[in-house]
């Protein structure tokens, strides 16, 4: 099996985590996740759910193929990507389910993409899901289950565009990043840290500046919301 290298637009730190995940996510898609603990390599979560297939109106533009990825965002402004397989919207309708196997000790952004060149890597914008005022799912080894995720219109698309879900059923509600029997979403301190979330500007503690990991911090030089980096 030849090893796709993903640099900028689909690479990023650590080298060495991008560079197995080139090996091992193909070998994954090929015998197919189902989302059971014996499919999960050590030191990684699932994060799963089924997505409503939009309608190309929806999206604004005509997709053959269709990815839900989760975006860890670097402080160094790296965007490393852990893809679920591709779905082909003209086939699956109605709904389509997704895995994204995550390493448990990164935040990350969950976003609805078209895939890159090699299914791999950051992948062109077409949404981010947000729960409440929330987009950034913290670190932390439970599996999340997203539930069944729609896609809005946004004013400007994609920028604007967005993926909810079932309210409650969210990334905070079911990870314990500090182990304390309390879910990041009911937990004053997520990393038991000492700092109150209200004060810490790394609320779950995976050693990125939250504000550093949003799409808003990334860079966007023609100004229409979406970074260069997922054009």
């Amino acid at each position: 099996m030849t090893r796709a290298h993903v640099f900028r637009r689909s690479c990023t730190s650590p080298m060495a985590l991008a560079a197995w995940l080139s090996a091992v996510v193909p070998l994954m898609a090929c015998d197919g996740l189902t989302g059971k603990a014996g499919d999960r390599p050590d030191g990684f979560r699932f994060i799963e759910g089924t997505l409503l297939v939009p309608e190309e109106d929806i999206l604004g533009r005509q997709v053959t193929g269709l990815q839900v990825a989760a975006l860890h965002l670097g402080a160094d402004g790296s965007v490393t990507p852990f893809p679920s397989s591709v779905f082909d919207p003209s086939v699956q309708r109605a709904e389509a389910s997704f895995v994204a196997t995550v390493p448990v000790d990164l935040d990350v952004l969950i976003v609805l993409q078209v895939p890159s060149g090699s299914q791999q890597g950051v992948g062109s914008f077409l949404g981010l899901y947000r729960f409440g005022n929330e987009s950034l799912a913290p670190r932390g080894e439970e599996d999340v289950d997203l539930g069944t995720l729609e896609v809005n219109r946004g004013q400007r698309q994609p920028a604007d565009t967005t993926l909810t879900g079932v309210a409650g059923l969210t990334p905070a509600s079911q990870t314990d990043t500090d182990g304390d029997g309390l879910t990041n979403d009911v937990d004053d301190d997520d990393d038991n840290d000492g700092i109150p979330d209200v004060n810490d500007d790394d609320v779950a503690g995976d050693g990125v500046v939250d504000a550093l990991q949003q799409l808003s911090a990334l860079p966007d030089v023609d100004g229409d919301g979406v970074p260069d980096v997922m054009k």
